[in-house]
């Protein structure tokens, strides 16, 4: 009694001890995976924007806009007028065009940094001062020869808004150094509201040490501005877009902002910070939720040219029809891929930049914004937590199968409760480092408790008499060497069998009854082999690999792996109404037997054997087995094996075939039995032989006759059915007489 107490206490501290080292283990992997959550590596940001573009594509709406139109440099315009940059008398006509169409605001995404070249004035200084030309356009207005000047004059009369660029920040002291006049830049008129820890708006912005201006004149006459800046990932897909930036202590919009506040006639907006940074922008009534650095998260609505686009030359050729550019916000930018204002999206890789911008104010049009909340990082960081304990304990208190259930449940839900905010509230919290606690915490501990399980199970000897018959097993408990690398060339007779019609059967039954099944018909099956000396070599879903002659030499063995196939079809006979199905009158078989030279011995690697055999005889066994079903027979046999058989069966040969992968015909013979056919008729055999020898001969009516008389003795008799169908066949397409009467096989 004492010492059976001794053992309960020994097993519950082993118990003890192993649930917690589970319970450490997970929480350290739990701490782990919370550390790399705090400092994102590189590699998992990166996997992380993957996961957003995969979520994105799978929740966007491609509702769009019809108030926001792109008025396109496209190809057509550019073959049209000429390559660009067009003259500006062109470019301030197509504007003049577009803002008598009544347009509520107008964005130029492009930047006329230098002089226009082309203008006359440009052109006749010029000549005067490299050539010592004097030319006098005589008859030319005045106001024609400056192009520039033309442009100007129509931009003061619209609300346009110029683009221009900010360069990064590029030396620690702040130092500006403009390549262009900045004084005519249009800054915000901001007011911020934040707490007593919110960053200040030059900290938190991106900020611009020099920019790339428009020339001035233009700059001037233009009732707005903005920067045409986008931060691409690092990736280099454009996921978002900032909407405002810090130069020379001011703040300053993007053109997409600066269009929508020449629609609104308004510069006032309003900044929400906190300690993080930027919170969102408030423009009228409307609040655009941003991240810290001032940026929006962009809602494409689809690939390229999802937003409506007109061609400028159509515009320019007055084609356009009226009142479509009434009322709405005009982009004039480019699509044509000369011009290098191509971007890469979630959706798209070649995806025009003037549409981006377009993209902005769509969502500010439709308030239809997508966005990372503050506390997004919070609920992450508590998910990482919570799924390492989740998975801790469930791996402590049930098995590793018991908890893929709700492991499985608790990462679906993470999925489709980050897509379900996604889609409907905007909202982006990311899956990925819960799901990957999760799996990995589950990993981690799966093997922990797998290998320390089978440490503390002491070694059992391998079952051999499972698969293999008992002479093998002693032979091996004997001579253990036999369990190494290596084998032997012996003439063995090769079986393989198989279930017709297995992936319906296995399809009409429940899991449970198909696992009975399979249990109980390769149990009938095996026994028979190993009673009869065979060596299972292995399953195969529903089919049986056997053979017979090694590792003990049997000198019958064709005639005992024949009998065997026999005495298989028997027992599937005697179990018909066991293994009956829906559907199924009864389970039927195949069996494929040949004979001859192979390989047989251990096969595989150092760590892990199978006492096997390799050869053309195992393959021409398969292959057979294979036939059976285009026979239409139980059993066929090889020549190799016919011969070797001897005596004590009566067979049928079937035909010449030349099976796929083969170059020699081999004839395939069927085994017939006096308990296999019911009341042992065997007198259709010789009209079968004499029909094949009329069939070989090319006597085709002369063959179908004796086929017919042979189904007269054993109705339904496949092989003679089979015949008649290619005598018929042959009538029509005779074979010529260079025909050797082999059938060849197409398929395995």
């Amino acid at each position: 009694m004492n010492n059976f107490r001794s053992g309960l206490i020994k097993k519950f501290m082993r118990v003890s001890g192993f649930r917690g080292l589970l319970v450490l283990t997970g929480l350290c992997f739990t701490l782990i995976m919370a550390v790399l959550f705090v400092f994102q590596p590189f590699f998992l940001r990166l996997i992380d924007l993957k996961v957003y573009d995969t979520m994105f594509r799978s929740t966007y709406s491609d509702q769009i806009s019809e108030d926001v139109v792109i008025v396109d440099l496209d190809e057509e315009s550019l073959a049209e007028f000429g390559q660009w940059p067009w003259p500006r008398y062109r470019v301030a006509m197509l504007l003049e065009k577009i803002r008598r169409a009544g347009p509520l605001s107008i964005g130029l995404d492009m930047v006329f940094a230098e002089e226009d070249r082309t203008s006359p004035r440009i052109i006749r200084g010029q000549l005067e001062k490299e050539l010592g030309v004097f030319i006098d356009f005589t008859g030319l207005p005045a106001g024609l020869e400056d192009n520039d000047a033309i442009l100007a004059g129509i931009l003061e009369k619209g609300p346009f808004a110029l683009g221009y660029y900010f360069d990064p920040e590029v030396s620690a002291s702040g130092s500006a150094d403009n390549l262009s006049d900045s004084a005519t830049l249009d800054s915000l008129q901001v007011a911020v509201l934040g707490g007593k820890n919110a960053q200040p708006l030059d900290r938190a912005l991106f900020k611009a040490s020099r920019i790339i201006n428009n020339i001035p004149v233009l700059s001037a006459a233009a009732s707005g501005s903005g920067f045409m800046n986008v931060a691409p990932d690092s990736d280099g897909i454009i996921r978002r877009v900032p909407l405002i930036m810090h130069y020379n202590g001011d703040v300053y919009p993007s053109l997409a902002l600066s269009v929508m506040l020449n629609a609104l006639d308004s510069k006032q907006t309003v900044i929400r910070t906190n300690s993080q940074g930027v919170e969102s922008l408030r423009l009228g009534g409307l609040t655009i939720p941003l991240d810290s650095r001032g940026q929006m998260l962009l809602n494409y609505r689809g690939p390229s040219r999802t937003v409506k686009y007109i061609s400028a030359r159509d515009i320019l050729q007055d084609a356009l029809e009226p009142g479509l550019l009434s009322g709405k916000i005009i982009f004039l930018g480019t699509s044509s891929a000369g011009l290098k204002d191509i971007r890469t999206t979630p959706i798209d890789p070649v995806y025009p930049g003037v549409e981006a911008q377009a993209t902005v104010v769509d969502n500010i049009l439709s308030r239809d914004f997508l966005s990372r909340p503050d506390w997004a990082s919070g609920l992450e960081l508590s998910l990482v937590v919570l799924m390492g304990l989740v998975t801790t304990f469930f791996m402590v208190l049930l098995g590793a199968l018991w908890v893929i259930v709700p492991l499985a449940l608790s990462g679906l839900g993470i999925w489709f409760g980050a897509l379900h905010l996604l889609e409907s509230n905007g909202l982006f919290i990311s899956p990925l480092m819960p799901l990957i606690t999760l799996a990995g915490s589950f990993s981690v501990l799966t093997f922990q408790k797998f290998w320390v399980e089978e440490r503390e199970k002491r070694k059992i000897k391998l079952s051999f008499e499972h698969y293999l018959s008992p002479q093998v097993v002693r032979r091996i408990i004997k001579n253990p060497a036999l369990l190494k690398l290596g084998g032997e060339k012996k003439n063995v007779s090769i079986l393989f069998s198989d279930i017709r019609n297995f992936t319906r059967i296995s399809e009409s039954l429940e899991p449970h009854e198909l696992v009975s099944f399979m249990n109980d018909y390769l149990t009938a099956m095996t026994e028979i082999i190993l009673k009869n000396g065979g060596t299972l070599d292995k399953y195969m879903g529903d089919a049986i690999m056997a053979f017979f002659g090694a590792p003990e030499d049997m000198p019958e063995h064709a005639r005992i792996t024949t009998h065997t196939a026999v005495e298989m079809l028997n027992k599937m006979y005697e179990c018909r109404d066991r293994w009956c199905f829906p559907g199924f009158d009864r389970v039927e078989i195949g069996v494929g037997i040949s004979s001859g030279p192979v390989i047989v011995g251990n096969m595989g690697s150092e760590k892990r054997l199978n006492y096997t055999v390799m050869g053309d005889q195992v393959n021409l066994a398969s292959r057979l087995e294979g036939l059976t079903k285009e026979y239409g027979v139980k059993i066929l046999v090889s020549q190799f094996t016919r011969e070797e058989t001897g005596q004590g069966f009566t067979f049928r040969e079937i035909d010449l075939v030349r099976v796929k992968g083969k170059e020699r015909p081999v004839a395939v013979y069927e085994p017939v039995d006096k308990d296999y056919f019911t009341g042992g008729e065997f007198a259709y055999i010789p009209l079968f032989e004499q029909g094949l020898a009329a069939y070989r001969s090319q006597n085709w009516d002369e063959a179908e006759e004796l086929f017919k008389r042979v189904l007269a003795v054993k109705p339904q008799d496949n092989p003679s059915l089979i015949y008649i169908d290619r005598c018929k066949q042959m009538i029509n397409f005779p074979p010529g007489p260079k025909w050797d009467g082999v059938w060849i096989m197409k398929t395995k």
